[in-house]
């Protein structure tokens, strides 16, 4: 039995033929507020193991040590709150309210808890107490990052959120290179764990400088629509949904219309060979191209566009959900 939702072989009636292949306005609005996947991968740190999330695939990297190169990072700080107290077993969801800015609650927030995050209740330290009697804020903060691969930076651009317990180690980190007049967007910055910490603690540390292609590489990627759609600066609006018009209805033939005769549907195509995967998790022979590509004639990736609507990518509050289990064992 074939999985096809729609058969290969269907005969388009004569009175509709002149409707196909024509722009949808309700096509439009069927497809709006719906999302395929992750518009861009992001690095997790489940079980202080460094794991690539591209969509439902989950990868887990052999290294505890990655080598990247930050591309962007959202310059306000991030927040999440979550009505119901976590638990180990508990299945990830959406957050109730959330703020990729730090300023107001997002559109998608489910149930928001002020109009403005700086006077929020649960923005409040000791809104929030742990279970060793520490008081914090029951709203968590996060920084978005975008980075790439610093041995493949023209591969994918990842999203890598620094969970609480993490912030001041990056910004001690960001310090030092400000101290010696070192730009972070010249250097390859090593992130791993903090092996003191009883839960996934990231720390950040000096890997090198960039070598003259990979920086020529990732120069065009500052400020491009694909880092700010990972970092969250991108402007977000709701789905436009088009008026759907009355359709026109063609007049009848004056003669009866031929209805075309089955064709047997042509053999399918064989299927294309497998990308190389780039990126974190391919070897050393897939990154190589982008890696030693000459510095005269870097290949710059392109900018993705800057999305449409809100859920044209995927659901915040969705990608949140995902990091809740990261986020909640910091505060543990």
């Amino acid at each position: 039995m074939s999985n096809a939702l729609i058969p290969t072989n269907i005969q388009i009636p004569a009175h509709l033929a002149a409707r196909v292949g024509v722009p949808s306005a309700l096509a439009q609005s069927m497809t709006g507020g719906l999302s395929s996947g992750n518009s861009f991968p992001r690095i997790s740190i489940k079980g202080a193991r460094f794991r690539i999330v591209e969509g439902d695939t989950e990868t887990v990297l052999e290294s505890t040590t990655l080598d990247v190169v930050v591309v962007g990072a959202n310059p306000r700080l991030s927040k999440t709150w979550y009505a119901k107290q976590w638990t180990p077993d508990a299945e990830p969801q959406s957050p109730d309210c959330f703020s990729l800015d730090g300023i107001g609650p997002d559109a998608e927030s489910k149930d928001p808890q002020n109009d403005v995050c700086a006077s929020c209740p649960q923005n409040a330290w000791g809104s929030k107490v742990t279970p060793q009697g520490q008081e914090i804020k029951a709203c968590a903060d996060l920084k978005r990052l975008a980075v790439v691969s610093a041995d493949d930076p023209s591969g994918p651009v990842y999203l890598l959120s620094v969970t609480p317990a993490a912030l001041k180690g990056l910004n001690q980190y960001q310090k030092e290179l400000s101290v010696r007049g070192i730009p972070p967007e010249i250097v390859k910055t090593r992130v791993s764990f903090d092996t003191d910490a009883s839960f996934p603690k990231l720390k950040f540390t000096f890997g090198g400088f960039l070598e003259a292609d990979t920086q020529e590489i990732v120069d065009k990627l500052f400020g491009s629509d694909e880092v700010k759609e990972v970092t969250g600066e991108s402007a977000r609006q709701a789905v436009a949904v088009p008026r759907i018009a009355a359709p026109q209805v063609a007049p009848k033939p004056a003669v009866k219309a031929v209805v075309p005769v089955e064709k047997p549907a042509p053999a399918p195509a064989p299927a294309p060979a497998a990308a190389p995967k780039r990126g974190f998790g391919a070897s050393k022979a897939e990154a190589a191209p982008a890696a030693t590509k000459p510095a005269a004639k870097p290949t710059a990736k392109p900018a993705a566009p800057a999305p449409a609507a809100a859920a044209d990518a995927m659901s915040l509050a969705d990608e949140i959900a995902a990091l809740v289990g990261e986020v909640s064992a910091d505060d543990a």
